[in-house]
């Protein structure tokens, strides 16, 4: 598996393996129109490319030998949610593994490498939010290093939903001292 940053010309690999991998998230507990309505507002070549362009969004890639994208998690900066104590603070805007790679590892890879990317570029915490009912992904930021340090409305098709903000800082002072109760 390789890990790279995704460019523009990539527009099109970066909407399809969101679009799926959010369905295959959540297909389960979604009612189909909704789940049309988020993926057609949410995923397609001409988002994907808008952010793949802005200098605030950085997309690192999972590519199989093959060059097919298996995941990714896209950041942006200079946005903070409330509760996030960080100073300069790095936002997780999406982080999605296609379901054949579930339980294999790629997960800690990618938040491995938005880390990494995080602290090179003199970030001192990442931020992000996820259903409130998605218990499987808020497991896995919370073994990251994540805490819960507030909550946030998300407009999932027609429906507003809850998603709990995770903050995990890191250098001095790092540990977040007082997360909110959820």
């Amino acid at each position: 598996m390789t890990i790279r940053r995704a460019e523009p010309s990539e527009a099109a690999a970066y909407a399809d393996c969101a679009s799926n991998a959010f369905f295959e998230a959540y297909r389960a507990t979604a009612e189909p129109e909704n789940m049309a309505r988020h993926r057609a507002r949410e995923f397609g070549e001409p988002q994907q490319r808008r952010e793949l362009e802005d200098p605030a969004f950085t997309v690192l890639a999972a590519c199989e030998p093959d060059g097919a994208w298996a995941g990714f998690v896209a950041l942006h900066a200079d946005v903070r949610a409330d509760g996030v104590t960080a100073v300069r603070p790095i936002e997780i805007w999406r982080f999605y593994t296609r379901e054949k790679w579930y339980g294999r590892g790629l997960a800690q890879l990618l938040m491995q490498s938005a880390f990494e990317f995080a602290r090179s570029r003199g970030h001192d915490g990442i931020w992000l939010q996820v259903w409130e009912h998605n218990a499987r992904a808020r497991r896995f930021y919370e073994k990251s290093g994540f805490g819960a340090v507030g909550r946030k409305p998300f407009l999932f098709g027609e429906v507003e939903e809850n998603d709990v903000v995770y903050e995990a800082r890191f250098g001095l002072g790092a540990p977040l001292t007082s997360p909110v109760s959820l």
